[in-house]
């Protein structure tokens, strides 16, 4: 019998801190010291990993979730405007991605928030020793 163990490790990188654009009037504009966005690793199956994403948003200002593969291939993009913003993200398995790049924009403002997710699959086999 063989059992599946997964390892997630998810790496915040810029957590609520703005980009400063080349325009020079932008200033460098700090929302909150909490984090207003959050990926957290919600378990898998056989073939897929399963992520929660939330997101604190409250004056609704448009944002992009972005999910890129560690080889730079985007597999999902899209804009939302929720206020709390909560999503069960699926990845599937397969292929040599081991880490996964979770990146939300703000659309009006300089902001980005980007999580790094980095995939560990081991099999362990589990063997029983019965006596005759």
């Amino acid at each position: 019998m063989s059992v599946v163990l997964i390892a997630v490790s998810v790496a915040v990188l810029t957590p609520a801190v703005s980009k400063a654009n080349d325009n020079k009037k932008a200033a460098i504009e700090i929302l909150s010291t909490e984090n207003t966005a959050s990926v957290q690793f919600a378990g898998s199956t056989e073939s897929a990993f399963l992520f929660d994403v939330k997101i604190s948003n409250p004056k609704a200002d448009k944002f992009t979730l972005f999910i890129q593969a560690e080889d730079g291939e985007v597999l999902f993009v899209k804009e939302y405007s929720d206020a709390n913003f909560t999503k069960k993200v699926k990845l599937l398995k397969g292929g040599d991605n081991t880490a996964y790049k979770f990146t939300i924009k703000s659309s009006n403002k300089a902001l980005e928030n980007s999580f790094v997710v980095n995939t560990v699959t081991r099999t362990v086999d589990d063997v029983v020793v019965t006596k005759l």
